[in-house]
């Protein structure tokens, strides 16, 4: 039970909230239906830590989410739902993948000798590349530590954020043909990292995302009622709060 000021007498809230729209009272005056639906929502607001005058009250956006869950809404149309889907095409296209190929000098960091010498190979080896890409290939059969010795090497298709993050930064800083153009550190030792092509992304068929689409007009729809809810009580109460 939570107790409010109105028009200088005390509020107190019980019972269930009932949201069902109902005929308007006389204007000017807040009517015993309204008056109960203020109560619900003040209790509510007050639960939540939501606090200030009424009118404050009433106009915090907080307030929105939380009473929009309570609205119940028609399930959307599928006509409706592929209105959405054509006109929001782009949220529903998968992540461009990335492709390509790496060389890794295994070394302990802790061995400070042998890691700078992994780390000096691999310079000469991004030189070499700069000159002639078309070597990647022969340099990860020689030198590769961790490929299949037959200079594939393959990174990917992955998609971002996929990869450690001092790779992932490296591979989709790069355009197709480019070579990172320094060493670049990880757990596992040194690398070299070409980016060979990048896969866009495809849509996603319409039956694929239906339930989410349909799940998100249902979302903006509650939204919308609980937004006319509050307009509604904020303005009956400010009709009747100046009489």
């Amino acid at each position: 039970m939570t107790a409010l000021a109105y028009n200088g007498r005390s509020l107190t809230f019980r019972g269930k909230p009932d949201f069902r729209l109902g005929r308007g009272t006389r204007r000017g005056i807040l009517g015993p239906l309204e008056r109960a639906r203020l109560k619900t929502v003040l209790a509510q607001a007050e639960q939540v830590g939501i606090k200030g005058t009424i009118p404050e009250i009433l106009c915090d956006l907080r307030l929105v989410g939380l009473l929009s869950r309570q609205f119940k809404v028609p399930v959307p149309s599928v006509d409706a739902c592929r209105r959405y889907y054509r006109d929001h095409i782009e949220r529903f296209r998968e992540a461009d993948r990335y492709l390509g190929r790496q060389i890794v000098l295994r070394s302990a960091k802790n061995d400070a000798a042998a890691y700078a010498e992994a780390w000096a190979r691999a310079e000469r080896l991004i030189a070499i590349l700069f000159y002639d890409p078309n070597m990647f290939g022969d340099l990860a059969a020689t030198y590769d530590s961790i490929g299949d010795r037959t200079g594939t090497s393959r990174v990917g298709p992955v998609v971002r954020d996929a990869l450690p993050p001092e790779l992932d930064i490296a591979l989709f800083g790069l355009r197709p043909g480019q070579i990172y153009p320094a060493p670049i550190a990880s757990e596992e030792g040194v690398h070299v990292m070409l980016l060979d092509r990048i896969l866009p992304g495809e849509v996603l068929p319409f039956a694929a995302v239906h339930g989410q689409i349909s799940a998100t007009l249902r979302r903006e729809l509650r939204i919308a009622a609980a937004r006319r809810h509050l307009v509604r009580l904020a303005e009956r109460y400010r009709l009747a709060a100046a009489e």
